[in-house]
């Protein structure tokens, strides 16, 4: 799932380049607009990590978040006008950011063993993860600038991996907190549930 995720936010190295071919102005013009779909992105980030956390609850704000970053990236793929992709930016940039903080936290709380398992877990998982920033800046051809389609394209294809990961590690984290509950059923204990 991180895999998938970091790959389909693969734009971010290339996001300047892909504000460039919006053709909004001078350079200084285009850095200058690079910035608030960040500053979007991160105060969408905190509000789903909130609501996340409120709610003890990861798949579904994963999968929204994702799902956002879906529909930005195909407005950018459909549109030819300059401000409907800008716009659309905004969409996947959010998307993208604020399902990459649940991705980390999901994962480290649902290895809920020893804290030497965990570290151990959480450290595979980050760097298994990172594969998805190795290969997609070589989705971004030279050839295909400024609209990078194919990029795009598969930005969507990996976000959409990302969901499918995201709703097979819910059904199994799902199984075996009824296999918890199960075994606990006969005791006074409770057990302590992964965060679905």
């Amino acid at each position: 799932m991180l895999c998938a995720n970091h790959t389909a936010y693969g734009f971010n190295n290339f996001y300047p380049s892909i504000v460039k071919g919006f053709d909004l102005g001078s350079t200084t013009i285009t850095l200058v607009l690079t910035a608030p779909p960040y500053l979007v992105g991160a105060i969408i980030s905190f509000v789903v990590a909130w609501s996340s956390d409120r709610n003890n609850e990861r798949g579904f704000h994963i999968g929204a978040s994702m799902g956002t970053a879906i529909i930005g990236f195909i407005i950018s793929v459909s549109l030819t006008k300059t401000s409907g992709q800008y716009f659309s930016s905004f969409l996947y940039v959010a998307g993208c950011f604020a399902a990459n903080s649940l991705v980390y936290t999901w994962a480290a709380s649902a290895v809920s063993q020893t804290p030497e398992k965990r570290a151990s877990a959480t450290a595979i998982i980050n760097l298994l993860g990172q594969l998805g920033n190795i290969w997609s800046p070589y989705f971004f051809r030279d050839q295909d600038a400024p609209r990078y389609t194919l990029a795009l394209i598969l930005m969507i294809a990996f976000a959409g991996l990302s969901i499918l990961t995201c709703f097979a590690m819910k059904w199994s984290l799902t199984r075996d907190n009824k296999k918890l509950v199960a075994l606990y059923a006969n005791t006074s204990e409770k057990p302590t549930l992964h965060t679905l």
